[in-house]
């Protein structure tokens, strides 16, 4: 046009500020501006009206609303009014956006000047965006305006206040709005909102159950799209159900094959997500492999299915493949949803090489100053066995960007550390900056005093939680208080607090004083619980083998054959126990007798020397008046043998012999780390001691509880845990 000498006029800019906002592309918009300003035409009401919708769609609503304040009055109208609106709806700018809607209703001398569709449907977005329990009040407000004003009648308007509700976490308020609105009014983004919003807010059965009304005929069937197809796998994602992501698999690729033949990446990953959420993760690796432009989602996608799943390992060595990934078509940058997941991985698994390898990564990308990352860094190096590592990464979070996050993280790193005092020490640093404790918190803070053995300490924590804060603690934070009242030995006391607390006591109420019972032998009060345990959960293994381990030290037999003899008949197994040790840079892993190992036959044989020189020095210690009786020597050895972790110290111990030179990682100065996914048995526990003072070494076991700190025959946990 330009080249033709075409001159530009006022219908020229609107058309091409409309194409700007379409793009979201600023710098475009940025020039018709300027040019707008050289030709006068800036004052002219579409081409500003235009403008301020351009740049708020470009994300700039300051830019917006500096080129509505410079309007001329004799140009401005109620269109620019709800582009001004509309550009701090769309950038979250909640309070401006209400207070422009107020200034526009005054401006134009009439409380309905300017309230249409287009400028409510923009203020309930705006209240979308923001959440929370004042957006949900603002949003109610506009959704009186809406009936005030016989609005009610749009569907799109309906559509905007379902999710509106939705985001807002008020369920009932979005059905209540999708029924008011007619049947045959009700489109595809109508069920997309109300089945979306039911995943946001912990609801994918209802989710489920939603996209079946709109597929069946009883409700004049609507097609799905292929939002409704991602919104319905992020539903099956949640409900984790392996059965269920089977038959949503096989619909889409019934119904909606398209999606599946044209290889949509989004589609791809929502599938990847869902089986690997669902247990399939081999599927979910079939899926991911096929995925040709594999974008950051996709494997991140991949990464935290086998992080949540039994694979952490695997996340680790797909991270690597990420790094090295040159794919041509996308360009593949870890983002920080990719690093919790590998560094949650590396937590699990109690990998320090990996850990330091990932922190650099996240250093040197910018990444550690995400509050997510450094808090995720926290806990890393704190189930890696670094506590002094972790303190280093919490002190180096600036003030002003520490969150009540990074203060849960911390004092939940000293809690696995047995370090109770230093944990209330910093809950009250915390208090003091001025953050409020949320219910992770106090389930950290809880179970600080409970492994330190500070029961006093406790129970004030626990009550200042509604005293305080007005918290109403919730079954884990029971299940704490009943933890730290059971370890110290205070059973009647815990299972008062069960008899009279304001919620129906679970499986993991009873269980924690089950544990009690067992570790103070009160088997009167065990069988009590043995009681409401299977009353709540016939099916529980945990806690069927805890009930026949207790009955096995009372001597009571029959109910140990009673107990083993139904697990058995029911098919049930408990999980088993699986430790870990990291060598180099591979990380490996045991379960009981374990002989997959290539080996095997060393480890063996050096766990039969171990056994020895246990043997040994229990007797030693026997006959100088250690708390080791000299009839428990031979069962201490014999029972739990071959238990994951000491198959993993044994291999920990060749790998030594085998690479004696300065570069091994297990040189003579560097503990031996396991990590184990259960609680660590009293036996292998006392053994372990005893280990750790025939080898001169320090021991470091992380149990499904907390650290042990092996060394010259004692514990860290002072045999409290």
């Amino acid at each position: 046009m330009q080249a033709h000498a075409v001159p530009s006029n006022n219908f020229t800019f609107p058309a091409l500020l409309k194409a700007c906002a379409s793009l979201r592309r600023l710098l475009p918009t940025l020039q018709v501006h300027a040019h707008l300003t050289r030709l006068g035409l800036a004052a002219d009401r579409f081409s500003a009206a235009a403008l301020v919708d351009a740049y708020g769609k470009c994300g700039h609503a300051n830019y917006a609303a500096q080129v509505f304040d410079e309007m001329p009055e004799c140009s401005v109208d109620a269109v620019s009014w709800t582009a001004l609106i509309s550009a701090y709806s769309s950038n979250g700018c909640v309070d401006e956006a209400f207070k422009a809607f107020g200034r526009m209703r005054g401006w134009g001398g009439s409380e309905c000047y300017g309230v249409d569709v287009v400028s409510l449907g923009a203020l309930v977005s705006a209240c979308a965006v923001g959440g929370g329990s004042d957006c949900l009040r603002c949003g109610s407000a506009v959704h009186g305006l809406v009936v005030k004003y016989g609005f009610g009648v749009s569907t799109h308007l309906g559509n905007s206040m379902v999710h509106m509700y939705a985001a807002c976490k008020d369920v009932g308020g979005a059905w209540r709005v999708f029924d008011g609105i007619p049947t045959e009014q009700r489109n595809v983004v109508s069920w997309n909102s109300l089945i979306s919003g039911f995943t946001l807010n912990g609801d994918p059965e209802r989710a489920l159950r939603t996209f079946e009304d709109m597929v069946s005929g009883e409700t004049m069937a609507v097609e799905p799209n292929r939002v409704t197809v991602l919104c319905l796998l992020k539903s099956c994602a949640e409900l984790g159900c392996l059965e269920t992501s089977s038959w949503v698999h096989e619909y889409i690729r019934s119904q909606h094959s398209p999606l599946l033949v044209a290889k949509d990446v989004a589609v791809l990953t929502a599938l990847i997500d869902m089986h690997a959420r669902s247990g399939n993760l081999a599927l979910a690796r079939e899926i991911f492999d096929g995925v040709e432009a594999k974008n950051v989602v996709c494997w991140s996608a991949m990464i935290g299915g086998y992080e949540q799943g039994p694979c952490p390992e695997e996340a680790l060595r797909l991270f690597r493949e990420m790094l090295v990934e040159r794919d041509m078509k996308v360009e593949v940058k870890p983002n920080a949803v990719t690093l919790v997941s590998v560094i949650a991985a590396c937590s699990r698994l109690g990998a320090s090489r990996p850990a330091i390898m990932i922190h650099k990564y996240a250093a040197v990308t910018g990444l550690d100053q995400d509050a997510r990352i450094a808090s995720a860094l926290i806990d890393m190096y704190a189930k890696c066995g670094h506590i002094v590592h972790a303190r280093q990464v919490f002190g180096e979070i600036n003030e002003s960007t520490r969150t009540v996050v990074s203060w849960s993280s911390i004092i939940g790193a000293e809690s696995i550390h047995g370090e109770g005092i230093r944990a209330l020490e910093l809950f009250s640093e915390m208090q003091t900056s001025g953050f409020e404790p949320n219910e992770i918190t106090y389930i950290s803070l809880l179970s600080a005093c409970s492994h330190a053995g500070l029961v006093e300490e406790g129970k004030s924590c626990f009550y200042s939680m509604e005293k305080g804060y007005g918290m109403s603690p919730t079954a884990k934070h029971y299940a704490c208080l009943v933890d730290l009242l059971g370890r110290a030995g205070h059973l009647d006391e815990a299972y008062n607090v069960i008899l009279n607390m304001p919620i129906e006591a679970d499986l993991a109420l009873w269980g924690s004083l089950l544990a009690a019972c067992h570790l103070h032998g009160n088997f009167k009060l065990g069988e009590i619980v043995e009681k409401k345990l299977l009353s709540l959960d016939s099916n529980s293994v945990g806690h069927r083998v805890l009930l026949a381990n207790m009955y096995e030290d009372a001597g009571r037999w029959d109910d140990v054959v009673r107990m083993r003899v139904g697990l058995r008949r029911s098919g049930l197994r408990k999980i088993p126990g699986q430790s870990f040790i990291e060598v180099g840079n591979e990380v490996y892993s045991f379960v009981a007798e374990d002989r997959s190992h290539p080996e095997s036959e060393m480890i063996y044989k050096e766990l039969d020397c171990l056994d020895e020189r246990v043997r040994k020095a229990a007797k030693y210690l026997t006959e100088t008046n250690s708390n080791v009786e000299d009839r428990d020597i031979a069962g201490l050895i014999l029972r739990c043998k071959y238990h994951s972790e000491r198959l993993a110290i044994a291999f920990g111990l060749v790998m030594i012999d085998k690479h004696s030179s300065s570069r091994c990682s297990l040189r003579t100065a560097t503990p031996i780390l396991i990590t184990k996914n259960l609680r660590v048995c009293r036996d292998c526990h006392t053994y372990t001691k005893l280990v750790s003072k025939v080898v001169g070494r320090q021991l470091i076991v992380r149990d499904a509880r907390r650290f042990h700190h092996f060394q010259d025959g004692f514990c860290s946990c002072g045999d409290y845990w």
